[in-house]
């Protein structure tokens, strides 16, 4: 499955988080990473700005529910609290962005690991604002443009 992912960090070292997030990442698959991170300002205007890039990976898991799962659990393992509620400032986050599935929406049982988040866990493909949003686009305009050969564009349309 060919997937892309988000990755965003407005706490502490967001340098080295989204480095940690992108080594996490590689061991799902081969991966092409933007080159590209910027910085935006937090859009609740709580928290400090955010340090966001992308990848675009040939994951090794062929379902997204899973693939999700591992997400999240990556981002647990390197602090992030997801029991401060929704729009909060973070260490790490990963966002499943699309894949080359097509449109999808999933709701599943939580796995016992992930239960912290609620009872079920929801996925909907691709990212219902993530194409909306300069922090994703402009990483990923410059990913399309720098490996036209790795087909990106065409798990969006």
């Amino acid at each position: 499955m060919k997937v892309l992912i988000a990755l965003g960090s407005n706490l502490g070292d967001r340098e080295g988080y989204l480095k940690q997030g992108l080594e996490m990442i590689s061991s799902l698959g081969a991966m092409i990473p933007s080159p590209l991170t910027v910085e935006t300002p937090d859009e609740s205007g709580r928290g400090p700005s955010y340090l966001n890039t992308i990848v675009f990976l040939v994951a090794t898991e062929t379902n997204p529910c899973r693939l999700l799962e591992t997400l999240l659990r990556f981002e647990h393992k390197l602090g992030r609290d997801r029991s401060l509620g929704k729009n909060q400032p973070r260490i790490l986050d990963l966002d499943l962005i699309a894949t080359d599935q097509g449109m999808l929406h999933w709701t599943w049982k939580s796995p016992e690991d992930l239960s912290h988040m609620g009872a079920t866990l929801t996925l909907d493909l691709p990212h219902p604002k993530a194409l909306t949003r300069p922090f994703v686009l402009e990483p990923l305009a410059y990913l399309v443009k720098q490996y036209p050969e790795a087909g990106i564009i065409r798990i969006l349309a």
